[in-house]
């Protein structure tokens, strides 16, 4: 395709929101915004990213590319956002899962498996029997190693050991420090719109705690194991046997603690000892930018929800 003269790249996670603004390959802005509500509407929610980003930075011939949390074919409408922001430049938008862009953050056009891990987390796998995607079910019914996943059962062992129904743990301790009162923790925690990312926002000091407090050490452990599973099964969906030599690489504030991350690389090694375990090629909006330029013939390409002006004229 022919390559767009600037590209607003968009990662949209429950965490936050960032945006970067290309000319070509040159960076001209980067902005945060606040994380993603995968509880509400989501494409008003980008709209109003787009809009930010472009109001004060005229353009023409914009194509935008967006991964987003939550995203689903049922609620991916391209050809509304272009609509609504046609008057900003936008001729073209390219949606896609935030698996996706993790992919191509880590991998690009390699076959293998790409875990993301942040406050939620899904494996995507690309290999001789086509594409899987593993897990990234949202904080009620998956995202099992995630940050919120590692937050919400750190929480669960601070109640049970204020309770006398669990160990001791550190973690009552860091509790106390936002909420001196931990038995009206739940209420404040439950009301507060952004709670999957405070949630989350736990998952920091468990990990860290985990070198010398038993229950977030089993906390941390049990997270690694989740995630090993999740891209052995991405793997094995995909047609890779372990004798094979996938690639294997990761990215998300999660599995840049060594204390996570050296661990699962340890479980993946003796699960698939001929995998090649790679640094990402790149970041998350790095994944999301070659968006804009997917060829047809990339196995991804099929999952991605298309609009432009051409098309629609």
């Amino acid at each position: 395709m022919i390559s767009p003269s600037t590209v607003v790249a968009i990662d949209g996670g429950q965490s936050s929101i960032r945006a970067r603004l290309l000319a070509g390959t040159i960076t001209e802005l980067e902005r945060e915004f606040p994380p993603l509500l995968t509880s509400a509407p989501l494409m008003p929610q980008l709209e109003r990213v787009i809009r930010s980003v472009l109001t004060n930075q005229p353009r023409q011939r914009v194509h935008v590319a967006a991964a987003l949390s939550g995203l689903t074919p049922d609620n991916a409408d391209a050809v509304g956002v272009l609509r609504a922001c046609e008057d900003l430049g936008v001729t073209a938008i390219r949606l896609a899962h935030d698996s996706i862009s993790g992919y191509l953050g880590c991998l690009g056009g390699r076959g293998g498996a790409a875990l993301a891990a942040g406050t939620g987390v899904v494996t995507l796998a690309t290999g001789p029997a086509g594409y899987s995607r593993v897990d990234g079910w949202g904080n009620i019914m998956g995202d099992a190693g995630s940050g919120y996943w590692i937050g919400r059962v750190g929480l669960d062992a601070a109640m049970r050991a204020h309770d006398g129904r669990g160990r001791r743990t550190a973690i009552l301790d860091i509790l106390r420090r936002d909420f001196p009162d931990v038995e009206t923790a739940y209420i404040d925690i439950q009301s507060n719109p952004e709670r999957i990312s405070f949630v989350a926002s736990y998952a920091r000091a468990i990990i860290d705690l985990s070198d010398h407090d038993e229950v977030s050490a089993r906390i941390v452990g049990h997270a690694t194991d989740e995630l090993a599973l999740s891209v052995g099964a991405s793997l094995r969906n995909t047609g890779w046997a372990v004798e094979d030599s996938p690639a294997i690489s990761w990215v998300g504030k999660i599995l840049s603690n060594p204390r996570v991350a050296l661990p699962l690389k340890h479980k993946l090694e003796q699960a698939w000892p001929s995998a090649e375990i790679l640094a990402p090629l790149g970041g998350p909006l790095d994944g999301v930018a070659q968006l804009a330029m997917l060829p047809p013939d990339h196995p991804l390409h099929p999952q991605l929800h298309s609009a432009s002006l051409q098309s629609l004229s």
